[in-house]
């Protein structure tokens, strides 16, 4: 059972897709007795008590308040590991994230630029054995969705999104 609880935005989406949104039983507590949040979905069989009183355990809350974020999936070296889920996408291993590199597939010296379209995720091996050139079957490489991300996170951490969750993670 996860001891999480997933944190959705006014409008019932969540607030972050990565890092997915959620916070700690006991902070989802205080949300709840501050009145900052709505429940949507408690843990069944898990309550906690005080001295005085008694709360179930919130699995889903959603803010009170709809929070303008911005909803495009930050390019970063991490990301590309997680769109590629720690994969080579030459050699197809899957290694530990200090064991890879990002590779250009049109290398800078032959014009190629930083973006999601021109960039895979390379153990250290195939991207010496590539060098400067340019592959004659290139990898697919694309901007990801967030689903794509959190299950490139929960292959990385073994971890599954609870399953009541899964309605409220959108692409």
């Amino acid at each position: 059972m996860s001891k999480d609880c997933l944190i959705l935005n006014g409008d019932g989406r969540p607030l972050s897709y990565f890092p997915l949104s959620s916070v700690d039983w006991k902070t989802a507590v205080k949300l709840v007795i501050t009145r900052n949040v709505i429940i949507i979905k408690e843990h069944e069989d898990w309550i906690v008590r005080s001295p005085s009183t008694s709360f179930k355990v919130p699995s889903i809350v959603m803010l009170r308040k709809f929070h303008r974020f911005s909803k495009k999936v930050k390019f970063s070296r991490s990301n590309v590991f997680l769109r590629d889920m720690f994969t080579c996408q030459y050699c197809n291993d899957v290694f530990e994230k200090k064991e890879l590199t990002i590779d250009h597939l049109i290398p800078k010296s032959k014009g190629g630029i930083t973006s999601w379209e021109n960039v895979t995720t390379s153990c250290k091996s195939c991207n010496l054995k590539k060098a400067d050139s340019i592959p004659k079957v290139l990898p697919k490489a694309e901007k990801p969705s967030h689903r794509q991300l959190i299950r490139g996170q929960e292959k990385a951490s073994g971890q599954k999104i609870s399953p009541d969750w899964q309605e409220y993670i959108v692409a």
